[in-house]
């Protein structure tokens, strides 16, 4: 073959090698348009679609739409109610072995009786909220009206399936170490707990504070301000050695046990929320329940407090001053409610 022939050959591969770019750009540039034109017709018939739904005229739309949620909440309840029930027959299965009896009492229980619903609460987990709930719901501000106005009330609502009955819980230790840091820890007020309870516990762990003269002065002098504050706090580690040295008999309600307190061997409850891992369906579902439009009530943070929330790296934080023998006493204190509701404990083993 000629050099010419060569030469000739290559421009027309040359040639032909950019019709065919050109045609493959062309190309491109058509499917581009065409599925701009697609995007821009599905975003009109979405917006149809949309506006079918906001308009009462369009009855087909807004029936589908609440049928959708209907079933969704059919759904959710239903699941709720599996879980709730393996909840219940380990609460159930946990009273059987340990043979318990736990009485009903009145004072720890609120009752709704226009919206059918019993809550029980327990300090340091959620009460202020739920406890405002009630309030809100009721249009009562005193807590006295309440409460069931007799134990032979309290005990036909806790038998009546009608009624939901709700019990908020949360891991025992995490409640010890908020109730301690709100209660005990916290002096910039005045608590009841540490008014009452700083003087045993120091009578336990510092017998040498009760040793008074003119220059210390007395032992209240010496721990109080004058407005009845700490002025000397008791650590953690010297708030658990006195506490497992009392009987649980005598236990405050910021850190008795769940069982006993809401009566959980007497009652089968119809939603059981665990505070440590709860959903804002679980809130959502707990609004519905009590018949209530949760956009026309609000629900305060249900783990605020003044300190931050109490959660397991702070708790491990005030644990890592406890021995392991001390910690196994502790579980073993609350095993009841360890129990019940499945808390774990070897993780604050490794604190």
């Amino acid at each position: 073959m000629s050099l010419k022939l060569q030469f000739i050959k290559c421009i027309f591969c040359v040639i032909l090698y950019l019709l065919t770019c050109l045609l493959f750009l062309q190309l491109k540039a058509k499917l581009n348009l065409i599925k701009h034109i697609y995007i821009e017709e599905s975003n009109k018939i979405k917006e149809i679609d949309l506006s079918s739904t906001m308009f009462p005229y369009n009855k087909t739309s807004v029936n589908s739409n609440i049928k959708l949620s209907r079933c969704d909440r059919v759904k959710l309840e239903s699941n709720y109610q599996q879980e709730n029930g393996l909840l219940l027959k380990q609460i159930s299965n946990t009273c059987v072995k340990y043979n318990l009896k736990t009485p009903l009492v009145k004072k720890h229980f609120l009752y709704s009786p226009k919206h059918k619903s019993l809550y029980c609460w327990i300090r340091k987990v959620a009460s202020t909220s739920f406890t405002t709930l009630f309030s809100n719901i009721q249009e009562h501000r005193n807590m006295n009206s309440l409460t069931p106005h007799s134990s032979k009330e309290l005990q036909h609502l806790t038998n009546d399936s009608n009624i939901f009955k709700l019990l908020v819980v949360r891991h025992p230790f995490e409640r010890l170490v908020s109730s301690y840091r709100d209660r005990i820890e916290d002096n910039t007020k005045y608590t009841d707990q540490a008014w009452i309870y700083t003087k045993k516990i120091y009578h336990f762990t510092r017998p040498n504070l009760f040793r008074s003269n003119k220059t210390t002065g007395s032992f209240f002098q010496k721990i109080f301000t004058r407005d009845k504050r700490l002025q000397i706090v008791p650590t953690f580690k010297e708030f658990i050695e006195w506490l497992l040295q009392e009987s649980p008999e005598h236990d405050d309600v910021h850190w008795n046990q769940y069982y006993t307190h809401c009566a959980l061997c007497n009652i089968n409850y119809s939603f059981i929320l665990k505070l440590d891992h709860y959903t804002f369906d679980q809130i959502n579902y707990i609004f519905s329940k009590f018949g209530i439009d949760k956009n026309n009530m609000d629900l305060p943070n249900l783990e605020q407090s003044k300190g931050g929330c109490t959660d397991f790296k702070l708790t491990c934080k005030y644990f890592q001053n406890l021995t392991h023998n001390t910690i196994l006493k502790l579980h073993e204190r609350y095993k009841i409610d360890f129990e019940m509701y499945n808390y774990d404990l070897d993780k604050y083993l490794l604190c």
